[in-house]
């Protein structure tokens, strides 16, 4: 086991409270975004464990109760609100686990906990092609738990990868990865920014890879999130539910491929910024990217159903970012969530849009609906019944509520 946290003993009665001095570092400049954008806890990584277990952070002493912590870096001191005697009581210090940009690492069996990663930084950084990482535990670090960074042909496999602060897994600017029968489940503890900021179970920017046959769950933010010049992307036969925003969401890239997946319950635990409609998220979320199939999929109990965005979002390494030759083709949807849960595409915006009106296909999909004649399906800002988009010509050989 490699654990990143230091006993604290040193406590002395104060008040109602009990205090330790000296165990602190310097103050440091904070980064991330909170969903309290207030006291922006999550961006402070020295977190406290009584017992192995985590103890919430507050922002300050006059709001410790019997449940808290909070820590004083000015003053160096830490302040609990109950009785340490006889407890665990340990401090995540160190800031990684293991770095190293050597080729052909092989890590199994280990595990790594309680590292004092600070947001956007792994706590398991893999900066050498050809890793493999197996078989492992990574959970109750700060900031993302494995972090791919610039590292080609890494394999991450069969490990268990929970309760990390912000996010489960990263990859960036890194090729060819391949993300299987992974348990990522329960990250972002520290509450970062549910909707929109790195927070939740895996994120892939300027990569490649195929993820497949994982469990992503109960993450508080995103899923699956390709984001930002995403390239040759796979998400294949996961399970993917009970995240607190989109299952799946595809964004500013290309080349995807998004099949064979059961996508449940996502979307329904937004805070800050939640709203209802496609713009805000669904099962599965494309938004303003290329060459994207979505087909054999089953979705269900969403806060929506599958959602094609068009988006104004300016140029990427091959030119303006456009939604272009998307097919969503052999999905099961069912609609039978929220009341307010749809399905379609949707607008925003002036987006750049290709010549081609069909350049976003809904072939042969079946839904299931409370209401056959609900207006559960959306297109270019119009709420339509399933008669009324089959008339736009979508699902021309779709089917509503299949035997």
């Amino acid at each position: 086991m490699l654990s990143g946290d230091i006993p604290v003993e040193r406590w002395k009665p104060d008040g109602a409270m009990w205090s330790a001095r000296g165990y602190l570092p310097p103050d440091y400049e904070k980064t991330g975004q909170c969903e309290d954008t207030e006291a922006n806890p999550c961006q402070v990584a020295e977190d406290l464990f009584l017992d192995g277990k985590p103890v919430r952070r507050v922002m300050k002493k006059s709001a410790v109760d019997a449940t808290t912590f909070y820590a004083d870096y000015a003053a160096d001191v830490i302040y609990l609100g109950q009785n340490p005697a006889d407890r665990a009581v340990t401090l995540a210090r160190t800031r990684t686990a293991v770095t190293s940009s050597a080729p052909g690492v092989v890590i199994e069996h280990l595990t790594i906990r309680g590292f004092a990663n600070l947001p956007q930084q792994g706590a398991l950084v893999i900066a050498g092609k050809d890793w493999t990482v197996r078989d492992s535990t990574i959970t109750s670090n700060h900031g993302v738990g494995i972090m791919i960074a610039q590292a080609d042909n890494a394999r991450i496999t069969g490990n268990d990868i929970r309760e990390n602060g912000q996010l489960g897994l990263g990859q960036y600017r890194s090729h060819n990865g391949r993300i299987d029968n992974n348990r990522i489940r329960s990250n972002n503890t520290a509450e970062f920014w549910r909707a929109d900021w790195e927070a939740g179970g895996i994120k892939v920017t300027r990569s490649s890879s195929t993820i497949s046959n994982n469990d992503v769950s109960d993450n508080l933010g995103v899923g699956i999130w390709i984001d930002l010049a995403g390239d040759r992307v796979a998400i294949t036969d996961n399970t993917i539910g009970g995240n607190a925003a989109c299952g799946v969401r595809y964004e500013i890239s290309r080349n995807g491929r998004i099949a064979g997946n059961t996508v449940t319950g996502n979307g329904l635990a937004l805070k800050r910024g939640a709203g209802t409609g496609l713009l805000t998220g669904a099962g599965i979320t494309v938004n303003t990217s290329s060459a994207v199939t979505v087909e054999h999929n089953d979705v269900a109990g969403n806060l929506n159903g599958i959602g094609i965005q068009a988006r104004p979002r300016g140029d990427g390494p091959w030119g303006e970012y456009v939604l272009e030759n998307v097919m969503v083709a052999d999905n099961l949807v069912d609609l039978r969530g929220p009341d307010t849960a749809t399905t379609g595409y949707v607008e925003s915006g002036s987006p750049t849009l290709p010549p081609d009106s069909g350049s976003v296909k809904f072939q042969n999909n079946r839904y299931v609906l409370p209401d056959t004649a609900a207006p559960k399906f959306s297109f270019k800002g119009d709420s339509l019944t399933f008669e009324g988009w089959q008339g736009a010509g979508n699902d021309t050989v779709g089917a509503v509520n299949p035997a």
